[in-house]
């Protein structure tokens, strides 16, 4: 009897039935859902034996592959060591509005437009909020769905953005408009779902929508505006545009807190500290109530002096 084949089957066999036992033991520390399902594909093993695993890792080599290819993760910057959106509600910015339907009867244009755009907003960030968790999560699929979903969120602030800016350019007077623009696309640079290129690219295009309102409605441009863009343009570490926009603060809108924080930022930024301690001096003798941010450097401030 020739047995010189048989050793590399008996081989064969006892590699797959190790692999059948494995997946085996596997299964039971796994949930009921995936328990069924891993003692479906031991047996599947067991009884197939080589074509049963290579058909399974197959399957599987397929599918990743296919899902890598569905997906364009460059498009999501999404860093895992984000902290938790916590989305407490703005009181002040809601009971400024009316209801939908009042507005469309009253036609209260500006209230109505603004209402929208901030629901959109407010539905986008609850969005991200919520699948923020997921796209850190170790399970491939659920960090998969998160990201299409991110991507789809994406798409559709990019259209409105794209649409506001168009109405804008249009009509470049229209300080309702404007400041509409301003403030929308503030926040959705805020969300930070955007590519590492997108953003920078995005708080280029709210400069522009900063300067239409700085050369049309100078005086609707208030010391949050020049400290927002200011403060974007010194996280992208372009300190030549911060202090444009800190110096325009600090000659239309002096003697506010938001012009003193825009000026501290940048100078701390640039490690300008001589500029830095002289500014928090100046805003020490002057009369402008200040936040809490500030009273944190003043204590800095006497502990160092």
């Amino acid at each position: 009897m020739n047995r010189q084949g048989l050793w590399p089957v008996l081989i064969i066999l006892l590699i797959n039935s190790l692999l059948a036992i494995g997946v085996l033991i596997l299964a039971f520390s796994k949930e009921r859902k995936n328990k069924s399902t891993l003692i479906m594909l031991s047996c599947f093993i067991l009884i197939v034996p080589l074509i049963g695993p290579i058909y399974i890792l197959l399957g599987l080599l397929i599918n990743r592959l296919t899902r890598k290819g569905n997906v364009d993760m460059s498009d999501v910057s999404f860093s895992q060591e984000r902290e938790k959106i916590i989305l407490p509600p703005d009181q002040d910015k809601e009971m400024n509005y009316v209801p939908i339907h009042d507005a469309m009867v009253v036609s209260d244009n500006a209230s109505l437009r603004r209402l929208l755009l901030d629901t959109m907003l407010t539905k986008a960030k609850d969005r991200i909020s919520n699948i923020a968790i997921a796209m850190n999560s170790s399970d491939t699929e659920a960090s998969h769905y998160a990201a299409s979903i991110t991507m789809d969120v994406l798409s559709e602030l990019r259209a409105t953005a794209q649409n506001m800016l168009e109405s804008m350019q249009r009509l470049p007077e229209d300080v309702e408009m404007n400041l509409l623009t301003f403030d929308y696309l503030y926040e959705f640079i805020s969300l930070g779902i955007m590519s590492k290129v997108e953003q920078e690219a995005s708080i280029y295009t709210l400069d522009d929508v900063a300067d239409n309102l700085f050369t049309y409605n100078l005086w609707y441009m208030t010391a949050s505006h020049y400290l927002k863009i200011t403060d974007l343009f010194i996280s992208i570490r372009d300190y030549n545009m911060a202090d444009k926009w800190s110096q325009r603060a600090s000659q239309y809108r002096p003697n506010m807190l938001d012009t003193y924080k825009a000026k501290l930022h940048l100078y701390f930024e640039q490690r300008n500290y001589n500029a830095f301690f002289e500014c928090l001096e100046e805003l020490k003798n002057s009369e402008i109530s200040v936040d809490k941010e500030i009273i944190d450097l003043f204590h800095l401030y006497y502990s160092l002096a």
